[in-house]
């Protein structure tokens, strides 16, 4: 039995992630400046005139899925009644009020959403994303985002992360983009990829989403958050000179926090043509507006 004794236990595996906790960015008010902007980026993005000429299309997001993270969740059916329940009975007023002065009347929150950030070295990166900013410049929203998390941390409804809270909008992700590659051990080249070549052995899955349980060749997390290993990278830092000072919406009052299922779900229209695609909200409830 001696060529055992070096043998390390297999690390328990992880539960698979189920849902997430967030604040949609899209509303009535906010969709038509997200689809208008988010448009224009893909098709200048995506030009063989572009500044990035290879992005693909699917590496940029759809506007039903824009949505900022709070946290994440592996609920089985009891935990996800326990959490809807806790969404729907959250003291919101209170929330809001502890984070702002007691003798002011409780505001909604008002954001823009501006410029474009990579989640990495820019030139080397998978990741871009805008940050939300409170409109007025009061900057409640991050704290009450917090307590927010804190309350559902203490109900032990979120996945332990003890990462500081990054709210963002991911614009682009070349995780969705056609022609991954398989991971492979040897170092890569950055450059300016092209996403058209599909990889039959590796072939796209659009609906895996932040933090989405990988596949079994994938460590948790692959291709999202800080720490991403997306097999495509990019040097973004012509585009991020570019778009520093756009504006994809602004002026827009969030109106409700959600628990949403993992993976974006395509819409079709009667041909069976993806016309969207967006998260099924499993529970929500209302911000002040």
């Amino acid at each position: 039995m001696a060529g055992y004794k070096d043998q390390k236990p297999s690390a328990p595996e992880k539960p698979p992630l189920t849902h997430f906790l967030c604040l949609p960015l899209v509303t009535p008010q906010s969709k038509p400046q997200l689809e208008k902007s988010l448009q224009q980026f893909r098709d200048a993005a995506t030009s063989t005139a572009s500044v990035m000429p290879g992005i693909h299309a699917k590496a940029i997001r759809p506007v039903g899925a824009l949505h900022c993270t709070l946290g994440v969740m592996s609920l089985d059916q009891e935990q996800l009644h326990k959490a809807t329940q806790f969404l729907a009975n959250l003291d919101i007023q209170r929330l809001i009020r502890d984070e702002q002065t007691p003798q002011q009347r409780v505001q909604p929150f008002e954001i823009d959403l501006k410029g474009l950030v990579s989640m990495h070295a820019p030139r080397n990166t998978s990741i871009l994303y805008c940050a939300p900013t409170d409109s007025d410049g009061s900057e409640k929203l991050y704290p009450f985002c917090l307590a927010v998390r804190k309350a559902f941390s203490e109900q032990r409804l979120l996945v332990e992360d003890d990462r500081k809270l990054k709210l963002h909008a991911t614009i682009m992700n070349t995780i969705y983009a056609k022609g991954r590659k398989k991971r492979s051990a040897k170092p890569r080249k950055t450059a300016a990829l092209d996403l058209n070549t599909p990889d039959p052995q590796n072939p796209p899955n659009a609906d895996q989403e932040i933090n989405q349980a990988p596949r079994n060749d994938e460590p948790r997390s692959a291709g999202h958050g800080p720490h991403a290993s997306a097999p495509l990278k990019i040097d973004a830092t012509a585009l991020l000179e570019q778009y520093k000072d756009v504006v994809w919406a602004q002026n827009v009052a969030l109106d409700r926090i959600a628990i949403c299922e993992m993976g974006a779900k395509k819409i079709l229209n009667e041909q069976g043509e993806v016309v969207a695609e967006e998260y099924k909200e499993v529970a929500s409830l209302k911000l002040p507006t």
